[in-house]
């Protein structure tokens, strides 16, 4: 994500959208101001309507600015449309504007409470398949519990059991969201943590300030497989005991968490190079691809002495992949061959340029044998990736996956 200049924000929205969200705040705009000059022109007057905000003012609107920044990307849409009860209604809206962050600034606008789920879902989201990522099974498919009085008893339980022994007790606060893509339900934990006393400016002077600041923790509950996914610190100490707790008061069972394993690439599956079983299904042409190459591999020896090798290949789709070039210089030594697993691997994905004058930027598909990858974060490719990793055996679904799938 770039860094937030809400004067960017100025130049990347279009005037109706900038022209409705003042309104909706009741800004107090310059009488002159034309909505239909230049939009450069535009974009430099509102800045400087900005800049010229008193300090509360001004300190309001930075603060929802950075809040409309931190969703105006490819996987806060994703969010946005998550939380939308009509994601397909909500996605031919979106075709009507000229951008993302106008995307976003107005759902801000517009809905204010989708907006806040959409925030809850992208913190959930941005820590899955992380260190702070836990998933479980718990056997249990019962629908959850959505009244007032159940929310608080979980509440009130979950601030008594990770509150300290000694100590007041710490605030806790829950809520819940439906995740229309998905067809799952989050539920977005905030719970008081240590308290602070930062030393600010106000005004010309300094003064320390008082707080209580909170920590945030997700559980995402699959009701058709039984499975229940947590992001957030504090390991099995916290997530562990979040789940029994969200069983007993949401879902109204006792249950004992089984801890699912991350699905792991079976790359040694690639020590022969890319090569496709006749059924994958996959046709790379329709798929508009050009060729696919290991640019990068990295091998880890099973016997001793113990040694690490990383291999790595030009860029240029017409070079030789790893594999092809460990054989052309080690020959019969290749590590491909030898006492090595393969434990890492770059797949880059050359696509077929429509204009000769304007390529498309290759996709890089980063992979590790331990089940991490950085398949989120390839956007549109991120489908063609997983069918590409499927199709050459690496990963073969999981019994959660064909559970969530059934």
């Amino acid at each position: 994500m770039s860094v937030f200049n809400p004067r960017h924000l100025f130049r990347q929205i279009p005037a109706p959208s900038w022209q409705s969200y003042f309104e909706s705040r009741a800004v107090d705009l310059p009488i002159d101001l034309d909505w239909t000059i230049e939009e450069s022109l535009l974009a430099d007057r509102l800045i400087q309507v900005y800049e010229n905000l008193d300090i509360p003012r001004k300190t309001a609107v930075t603060a929802e600015l950075r809040r409309v920044h931190a969703l105006a990307t490819p996987r806060g849409i994703d969010a946005l449309l998550n939380a939308h009860e009509d994601p397909i209604a909500r996605q031919w809206q979106f075709r009507s504007l000229s951008n993302i962050p106008e995307r976003v600034l107005s759902v801000f606008v517009e809905n204010a409470r989708i907006f806040e789920a959409a925030e809850a879902v992208l913190f959930f989201d941005a820590g899955k398949d992380k260190r702070v990522w836990k998933r479980h099974d718990i056997r249990v498919c019962d629908p959850v519990d959505r009244t007032e009085e159940a929310i608080q008893s979980f509440a009130s339980a979950l601030a008594d059991k990770l509150s300290p022994r000694q100590g007041p007790r710490r605030a806790c606060q829950i809520d819940l969201c439906d995740r229309h893509l998905d067809g799952t339900v989050q539920v977005t934990l905030y719970l008081e943590t240590e308290p602070n006393d930062p030393v600010e400016f106000v005004g010309e002077g300094l003064r320390r300030r008082p707080t209580r600041p909170a920590t945030t923790l997700a559980l995402v509950y699959h009701a058709e497989a039984g499975i229940v996914d947590t992001v957030g610190r504090g390991g099995d100490k916290v997530h562990v005991p979040l789940i029994k707790l969200f069983a007993r008061h949401l879902l109204k069972r006792e249950v004992k968490p089984e801890r699912v394993k991350r699905p792991v690439f079976h790359l040694n599956r690639l020590r022969y190079g890319l090569m496709f079983p006749e059924d994958c299904g996959l046709d790379l042409v329709a798929e508009g691809v050009d060729c696919i190459r290991m640019k990068s591999t990295r091998l880890k020896s099973y016997q001793p002495p113990m040694l690490d090798l990383t291999a790595v290949v030009p860029g240029d789709p017409r070079a030789q992949a790893t594999d092809e070039a460990c054989r052309f210089h080690l020959q019969e030594r290749t590590p491909f061959l030898g006492p090595f697993n393969l434990v890492e691997a770059t797949i880059s994905i050359h696509f077929i340029p429509r204009d000769e004058k304007k390529p498309i930027t290759p996709a890089h598909l980063e992979v590790k044998q331990s089940g991490q990858s950085n398949i989120r974060e390839l956007g549109e490719h991120s489908a063609l990736a997983e069918r590409l990793l499927r199709a050459l055996r690496v990963t073969e679904p999981s019994e959660v996956e064909l559970a969530l799938a059934a």
